[in-house]
């Protein structure tokens, strides 16, 4: 719930989010077509890894071929809240289950 209230209050990304957005936007819009990929002709000042992208665009993909523009950026970035929100849970669950609850 957090994630989906935090998405509809600030709806646009910061600069830090752009370079794995726009890898997400090539997975999801153009596919296996490399060549069309975006962040090969701007890959950015600093080399970056593709495999958190990938992992996000897996998850994004049913929803991504009925959605287009700025609702598959909402959708992204719903992805990457919820799959935060899940890891800082389990990590949680361990952390207490090791050292118990205080």
């Amino acid at each position: 719930l957090a994630v989906a209230i935090h998405l509809l209050a600030t709806p646009y990304t910061k600069v830090e989010e752009s370079f794995n957005l726009q890898a997400c936007h090539d997975t999801l819009q153009h596919g296996w077509n490399i060549d069309a990929w975006d962040h090969l002709q701007f890959p950015g000042a600093v080399p970056r890894s593709f495999v958190g992208a990938l992992a996000t665009s897996i998850f994004a993909f049913p929803l991504s071929q009925i959605l287009r523009g700025p609702a598959l950026l909402r959708l992204v970035r719903l992805v990457v809240g919820s799959i935060s929100v899940v890891a800082h849970a389990r990590f949680r669950a361990v952390i207490a289950k090791e050292w118990g609850v205080t």
